[in-house]
Formats: structure tokens, sequence, C-alpha cells
């Protein structure tokens, strides 16, 4: 039995449409009541035994995501899903469990310097995005792992760095930021039990990894576009500008 099925989040609406985080990020959710799909949450163990949930997220990842050097498809396969629900600890999903429209999976990893909730794999299909749901997906798994003091993950795309600085309030590093000698040792403690840091070269001092590759797909958007004419934050053209087989290191200490 999956002990965390029955935790209930809602979707709300994105607050990508209102103002961009500082460098102290706010952690506000400006939020309205309209609900949307409900997100369930699962441990990543039972998640990897379910196959219904193993093909849903293989199936959001592979409609989510660009192509290798090679010109082939970035794709997750079932056995590689598997895998890595069985190493982590949570798996949120968005809609049903049978017809998902986005995904978050992530776990918390210990140091010598604390814990820190990492986020290894969020994706939300093409058709669904700016709707509010990566933002559930973030705050979900925040709330899941709020006693670690900070949040952290990889990502080539800007936007989903600004939702992690909307919802977590505290001190971010993203880009050519300096980090603190223990945030440096930090990120080397935890590179065999990360994924995205595995095998990477990181480079402590812009907070970026070059993984030689880029998922991003022609559907992701990386320019500063929001709804309302507000002005973009100071990390973000550094974060866009990345090449393609870089990702941006973003870590929140609250």
């Amino acid at each position: 039995m999956d002990l965390f099925s029955s935790l209930p989040f809602y979707v709300q609406p994105d607050p990508l449409q209102n103002s961009p985080a500082p460098q102290q990020s706010s952690g506000t959710d400006d939020t309205a009541s309209q609900s949307g799909p409900a997100i369930s949450c699962h441990s990543g163990p039972a998640a990897a035994s379910n196959d219904q949930l193993v093909k849903l997220v293989s199936g959001i990842f592979n409609e989510s995501f660009g192509f290798r050097p090679d010109g082939k498809p970035y794709r997750l396969g079932l056995k590689s899903v598997t895998e890595r629900l069985t190493a982590t600890d949570y798996l949120f999903v968005a809609g049903d469990d049978h017809s998902g429209i986005g995904y978050l999976f992530g776990k918390e990893i210990p140091s010598s310097y604390g814990r820190i909730a990492w986020v290894e794999s969020m994706a939300v299909l093409p058709l669904y995005r700016r709707r509010g749901i990566a933002t559930a997906l973030v705050s979900a798994f925040a709330r899941a792992t709020k006693a670690a003091p900070r949040l952290g993950f990889a990502t080539p795309n800007p936007i989903a760095a600004l939702i992690a600085t909307r919802i977590m309030p505290g001190k971010m590093y993203i880009g050519p930021c300096s980090p603190p000698y223990a945030l440096r040792r930090l990120l080397k403690e935890i590179r065999q039990d990360c994924f995205d840091l595995r095998g990477c070269h990181i480079d402590e001092g812009n907070m970026t990894i070059k993984t030689g590759f880029s998922p991003l797909s022609r559907s992701d958007q990386r320019e500063w576009n929001p709804r309302r004419p507000v002005a973009e934050p100071s990390w973000w053209k550094f974060v866009e500008h990345l090449p393609n087989e870089f990702e941006a290191l973003l870590i929140i200490e609250t």
C-alpha cells in the first residue's frame, strides 16, 4: 500500500504572470482561489513498483524534452524510470495516475552541512504549461521536504528557477554568485547521491554543470515574456543564454 497516495494537493494559477523574484527569494506564492487537477504524492519505491506510474512518468518525459547531439530524441525508458524512482523519496503526479499531465520526483540528500531537498526531474506536457502546474508540483515537494534547510536542482530553463524562487523564501544562489565555501563543499558531498551531478563537471563559481546535451524541447520558453510588463530577474539572461550542453544550478537556503 502506498502511504503517500492519499495526500491531497491542488493546482493554483501560475504566479509567473506576477512580479519576478529578487536575489533574496521571497517565497510568496501569489495565487487565487481557483483550483485545478489534484496532485497525488507517492513514495519513490512504491511508484517504482507501479507499472502504470512508471509508464506515465516515461510518457510525460518523452513528450516534454528535446534531442540529443546525435539527433535522436532524448528519452527516459521504463527501466531507467524504475531505477530512478527506486532511488528517490517522492513522486508527485498532476492529474490522475492514469492520465497525468505532469510529474516531479525528488529526494532529501544528507551532507555534513545539513540536508538538501533536490528536485531530480520535473516535466509538464507542452499543452498544459503556463497553467500553474509546475508551481503546484514544486510547492507540493517543498511542503513534503520542509524540514530540509535547502532546496536545489539543475535546470537549463530559467522558468523552473523562477518558479522555485517564488515558492521558497531564503537566500538564492544561481549564476555567477560566488557561493560560500560550505555550499561548494555540499555540492561535492552530495555528488554521488545526486543523479544530476554524478559524472558532470561542476563550475561552482558560476553555479553550472556541463552535461554534454540539452533536454530542452522546441516548445520550451527561455525568453523573458511575462504577462505583465515587469523587469526580469538579474540572473535570467545568464541562464537563458547558457550553451546547450550546460545547465544552471539553483540552491535556496531557508
